[in-house]
């Protein structure tokens, strides 16, 4: 009984092997039309005995080189005929599948290669010429994609143009080994899986797409969000983009706030300190001046302020604003001691004194940094009319119906 159950079992499989063979027989005959042909080569490309020989692959790719072809075509052809209209999102998904079913097939090729089953791999090099043709629009696809808002395929092919570097089927053919575009697409792939929660790609795609020169911010600045509960590894990609990117401003604002979140102003100071000795930026200048005022350190804010109003631009109604809070907030310290003093006291008229002689040397830098910037009320507004009101200003109500009060 079991011999005879042994062999249906073989008549089985030999006719589930013929069947999968006459698919791959029937694609063949259709391949004057592709999408046809492709749909009817699916079951191969999931039954093992097909599926594990290299010629399956191979023309599966060819049939979805066959439909990009014939859209991209039609794309370069409406120029001139408004009657060829391009489908590009099979275009695209047929560039994709192009790429998946040439590097399977050069997988299952070199995997017989080395079983012995192949003397030789025939197919990896026509295969390869074919995707080098085509892969820079892998950027055209990704990028398409992003912007019609499609993140998880912009990511897709903004991948596969960085993953195929590493792709055994290019591993001797140094123009693709030494591609100097591929940091630059690395760093957009990690922006799309950021766009999606994807942390695991942000990382994987950040650590290239970080060397490129111009654009590598942008890897780090997504990886600085995918480690956002990882202190430790925050901290690394926020001090590395201060570093490597000095003139973006999120990564020293982050770094600096970190230190005065934690309490570590004087750790904060040798940071920004490092930062100005490359490059004397306004906004590291500003920085300086936030840290060393709030160490109260006003005879040392004073002169950064100075620098930053000299360099002038956008941060100088800041600098303005600073520079006044050096005197006011000494004036606002004596303001609260005096309250708990009794009028009588000799102190409080001295007291009394000394706030109105520094208001008074605060008052024209809040005005100026009102004059720079009118719109900004939380930069002056609610100090200024504080003085105002101590130093019996007659500005004080025009001010106050200006403030909305």
């Amino acid at each position: 009984m079991k011999k005879v159950l042994f062999a249906v079992a073989l008549l089985f499989g030999a006719f589930t092997v013929s069947a999968q063979e006459s698919v791959v027989k029937e694609a063949k005959k259709l391949k004057g039309k592709p999408e046809e042909a492709a749909k009817v080569l699916e079951a191969a490309l999931t039954n093992p005995e097909t599926a594990n020989n290299p010629e399956t692959w191979k023309l599966a790719g060819d049939f979805q080189k066959a439909i990009y072809d014939a859209e991209n075509e039609k794309m370069y052809l409406a120029a001139v005929d408004k009657s060829k209209v391009a489908d590009t999102a099979k275009m695209y998904n047929s560039l994709g599948k192009l790429f998946e079913y040439y590097l399977k097939c050069d997988e299952v090729e070199q995997a017989q290669v080395a079983s012995g089953v192949l003397k030789k791999a025939k197919l990896r090099k026509k295969n390869a010429e074919a995707l080098k043709a085509v892969r820079l629009n892998l950027v055209n696809a990704g990028g398409d994609s992003y912007n019609t808002g499609d993140y998880k395929s912009a990511l897709k092919f903004f991948g596969m143009y960085v993953d195929v570097v590493n792709a055994p089927m290019f591993a001797d053919d140094l123009a693709v080994k030494n591609d100097t575009l591929v940091p630059l697409y690395a760093s957009y792939a990690s922006l799309a899986a950021n766009m999606i929660e994807d942390n695991a790609n942000v990382i994987k795609y950040g650590e290239i797409g970080k060397n490129h020169k111009e654009e590598g911010y942008r890897a780090l600045m997504c990886m600085a969000e995918a480690y956002a509960n990882d202190t430790i590894k925050w901290l690394e990609i926020i001090k590395e983009g201060a570093a490597n990117f000095p003139t973006q401003n999120f990564f020293v604002g982050n770094l600096m706030d970190y230190y005065m979140n934690k309490g570590m102003v004087d750790e904060g100071l040798v940071e920004i300190n490092k930062l100005i000795s490359v490059r004397k930026d306004p906004y590291y200048l500003y920085i300086k001046g936030v840290l060393l005022n709030d160490k109260k350190l006003y005879d040392e804010v004073l002169p950064v302020c100075d620098e930053i109003i000299a360099i002038g631009g956008d941060l100088a109604a800041e600098a303005y604003s600073l520079k006044g809070g050096c005197y006011f907030w000494q004036g606002q310290a004596i303001v609260e001691e005096n309250s708990t003093l009794q009028i009588d006291d000799p102190k409080y008229n001295t007291n009394e004194a000394k706030i109105k002689e520094l208001f008074e040397k605060a008052v024209p830098f809040y005005e100026k940094a009102k004059e720079l910037e009118p719109d900004n009320k939380q930069l002056w507004g609610q100090i200024l009319l504080t003085m105002y009101w101590k130093l019996n200003s007659p500005k004080y109500g025009d001010l106050e119906k200006e403030l909305g009060y």
